[in-house]
């Protein structure tokens, strides 16, 4: 076991009291407190994107690896690959050891501002999702961006449904038992694809998991985006990095794909399980989210975990309040889909 990873195991054991005096004075921030433990490992995290793309999807990764729990044993994983529209992906699939027959699945999308980081981000997570769903999991190692022209993640995306509409006898999946999820940017594309397949009709997913979502390109320093623009492990600095990535020159900034939330009809979306954090420069605007698709019609269940901190699917190997956010968010995804 790497000696970092092996630190922070050993931390997480530790008593709450203990952990608390070791990080200092509790960081509090719009009346929420943060977690002890990510008070601790945020402590000298270097918070500067920098300049250099490269390095910073390395420094990223390799962060994320050591903070990321331990995957279900019992779940059985492997990677694949699929003709998408710009070419070959690949995808994690994930197996449970218990599942109804045909199964429901999960397609998910990771966390990166569409910019950095891939499958092992949230590894972990979608072993616990497998594991508690009885779902199949797929994860998609999506095109990113400024290699690839912005709505390409969102592309490789719906593909990565047709895909698997169309191969569901094959893969022993229920077609009508397919959600979608994901983290932050994987929200934002887990968002749209429900917009979209409502437009398109047919077969709609059974339910859509967001977590952290990003859901506007917006970064005006109002709200939580000025309160923490400078909080761990995502900056307003990092957000406009992105933002720059994405939409070079601005273009497509404005479109309604890179802003869900502007959508003017939110109504008739598969229901929602939204999750935000108190320590989050988008926390507002997921929020936002959340209330405007009840505003809509949608079933919702919202969540906001004060003590935590964007990325926190990421961060069970940090402390167990991250842990069970996420265990929490599988098992009401679960609910949807069961054998109806």
């Amino acid at each position: 076991m790497n000696i970092q990873k092996l630190i922070l195991s050993l931390i997480r054991a530790l008593p709450a009291s203990l952990v608390g005096k070791m990080a200092g004075p509790p960081l509090e921030i719009d009346g929420y407190r943060l977690d002890p433990y990510l008070h601790l490992a945020s402590k000298g995290a270097d918070l500067t994107p920098g300049d250099d793309l490269a390095a910073f999807r390395a420094g990223s990764a390799a962060a994320l690896a050591l903070t990321n729990g331990a995957p279900r044993r019992s779940v059985k994983w492997h990677d694949t690959q699929f003709e998408g529209p710009g070419g070959t992906l690949t995808m994690r699939h994930y197996k449970p050891a218990r599942a109804d027959d045909p199964q429901a699945a999960i397609l998910f999308f990771h966390q990166g501002g569409l910019v950095i980081l891939d499958l092992d981000t949230c590894h972990s997570f979608c072993t616990q999702m497998a594991e508690i769903c009885g779902a199949q999991v797929i994860s998609l190692d999506y095109r990113l961006c400024p290699e690839n022209t912005f709505p390409a993640p969102i592309d490789d995306a719906m593909a990565l449904w047709d895909y698997v509409q169309q191969n569901a006898g094959a893969l022993n999946i229920d077609p009508t038992r397919v959600a979608v999820a994901g983290d932050s940017a994987g929200g934002l594309i887990s968002a749209n694809m429900c917009n979209l397949l409502k437009a398109r009709g047919g077969i709609q997913p059974a339910a859509q998991l967001l977590a952290y979502p990003w859901v506007s390109t917006d970064t005006s320093e109002v709200g939580s985006m000025a309160s923490c623009a400078q909080t761990f492990p995502l900056t307003r600095e990092t957000m406009n990095l992105f933002n720059s990535c994405v939409f070079p020159d601005g273009k497509m900034m404005d479109h309604v794909l890179a802003n869900p939330i502007d959508n003017p009809d939110l109504s008739g979306l598969p229901p929602a399980i939204v999750a935000t954090a108190g320590f989050d420069p988008i926390r507002d605007q997921g929020n936002a989210y959340a209330e405007k698709l009840k505003a809509a019609g949608n079933d919702v269940t919202h969540y906001c975990f004060g003590a935590l901190t964007h990325s926190f699917l990421s961060f069970g190997g940090v402390t167990r309040a991250a842990e069970q956010a996420s265990a929490q968010l599988a098992r009401d995804l679960a609910t949807h889909l069961r054998v109806r």
